[in-house]
């Protein structure tokens, strides 16, 4: 604003600053004046003592790379950040933020989020719309599951969720190019199989209805299939559908939750040890659980 302006007036000679760093102070809140430098290119502005973010100058800073504002106050991440688009890493460890907002996903360059020791309850699934990024520290949150479309991460090379409340990880976490696993110090899942009775497959007229459309859809010459596909409702319902990892039948509202063990290092080629760790999967019934020669453990939870 010209306020700003005429109060900074000397400040004119620095207008191609990229590099800024107000680290180990005592603000309270973002320099508004720090909206006057559109070519900033690496902001630190670490151990402060921040409650927020001010939108007014982030929207601003444009051309940031690189934001560092660990070890503040800050309780929420402002939606002004969608304005930086060209944003690459995003520190704010040791904070007090408890959600990830929808507008970070509008920064499509960003490579490294650092958000360990937070308040995060939940990873938004909209996360997989970060293409380029590499390396995701979310470690002691209070996250209890991985969206499975953290797998659309497929440049994620390190994830750390240290300290969470994790059970099991989603079958999505096969498509990431994961070099470094970091998950110690979460409640997993364990392997200690137990003995069950048998069950019978009991599944409502809607699930039945639903896969039998959906098997009509490998038929070409189906006429059930030839119908739904000109019914924008029905393959509305219908694009939520998934296959039985083990019999690879489509199925929508009803399936059993299983988990098979890997040795992640192995497995996930990894450069650190992980150990074994549960990955969440999905049968379509238990007709095909109690097939034999698979390692797909019904999932039991201590009462």
């Amino acid at each position: 604003s010209s306020g700003i302006n005429a109060e900074y007036g000397e400040l004119e000679d620095l207008r191609d600053l990229q590099i800024v760093n107000l680290g180990n102070n005592e603000f309270t809140r973002l320099p508004l004046v720090l909206g006057c430098f559109p070519l900033i290119e690496t902001l630190h502005i670490f151990n402060n003592r921040l409650d927020e973010l001010d939108g007014e100058v982030l929207i601003r800073l444009f051309n940031c790379r690189l934001l560092n504002a660990n070890n503040n106050n800050i309780s929420h991440i402002p939606p002004e950040i969608r304005g930086m688009r060209g944003l690459q890493i995003l520190c704010l460890e040791k904070n007090k933020i408890s959600v990830i907002p929808p507008e970070i996903l509008s920064c499509k360059e960003i490579t490294e989020l650092h958000l360990g020791n937070n308040r995060i309850t939940e990873l938004p699934r909209e996360l997989g719309y970060l293409k380029s990024l590499k390396k995701l520290m979310i470690y002691k949150n209070e996250l209890s599951e991985i969206p499975d479309e953290i797998g659309h991460c497929q440049a994620l090379q390190v994830l750390d969720i240290s300290c969470n409340n994790i059970t099991m990880f989603p079958e999505g976490i096969y498509h990431c190019s994961l070099s470094e696993l970091h998950c110690d110090e979460n409640p997993l899942l364990e392997h200690l199989p137990v003995l069950s009775q048998n069950v019978n497959d009991v599944f409502y007229l809607k699930e039945l209805c639903a896969r039998m459309i959906l098997k009509s859809f490998k038929d070409r010459n189906s006429v059930l299939r030839k119908q739904a596909t000109v019914r924008p409702d029905i393959l509305n319902i219908l694009k939520d559908a998934r296959k039985c990892v083990l019999c690879d039948r489509s199925y929508l509202y009803s399936w059993l939750e299983c988990v098979h063990f890997v040795d992640a290092k192995a497995v996930l080629k990894l450069s650190n040890k992980a150990g074994k760790i549960p990955i969440r999967a999905c049968l379509c019934s238990y007709e095909c659980f109690y097939s034999e020669n698979h390692n797909y453990f019904a999932v039991s939870y201590p009462s």
